[in-house]
């Protein structure tokens, strides 16, 4: 987690930030067996510090969190495809899991709503409509994948006997 003051790039893809590069450059330096209880850990901390927003963890990081999660599930190879991009590209390590992790969906998804739901404070500040419609959208990607690996969907559907 980083310090409070923090300036640089801050894009609305959920890798387009220097908070977000820094996480998964700290994620990285994980053996990639031990990066999904790290990120659960972080998904946890969110959810137990809601306070500590801004302190010891931020919205961007949060999103890249859990844009990782997606892009290990069914649905989310375009989180996997834009952390290949930037590995090939040199701007940010691996970080990516050595398995999939859907037993995170449901926590990475309560986290990811908590920083960038509808009011959350990752859609503050955007300087375009352009820029906060972009915010949604990467939000709704990730919420989709994470929602469909989490299996809520299926509480939808009456018991077998209903």
């Amino acid at each position: 987690m980083k310090e409070a003051a923090r300036m640089g790039t801050f894009g609305t893809g959920p890798f387009s930030s220097d908070g977000a590069i820094d996480f998964l450059e700290e994620l990285a330096e994980r053996p990639p067996e031990r990066r999904a209880a790290a990120l659960e850990h972080m998904f946890l901390f969110v959810k137990d510090k809601p306070e500590l927003l801004g302190r010891e963890f931020f919205p961007d990081e949060v999103v890249a969190a859990a844009a990782i999660v997606a892009a290990s599930l069914p649905g989310g190879q375009q989180f996997d495809e834009r952390l290949e991009t930037l590995i090939e590209n040199d701007l940010a390590p691996d970080a990516r899991l050595s398995a999939p992790a859907p037993e995170l969906a449901s926590i990475a998804l309560e986290a990811l709503l908590f920083v960038a739901g509808p009011q959350g404070p990752w859609h503050q500040g955007w300087t375009s409509d352009t820029n906060a419609a972009e915010a949604r959208d990467t939000v709704a990607a990730l919420s989709q994948v994470l929602t469909l690996a989490g299996g809520e969907l299926d509480d939808l559907e009456p018991p077998d006997g209903v």
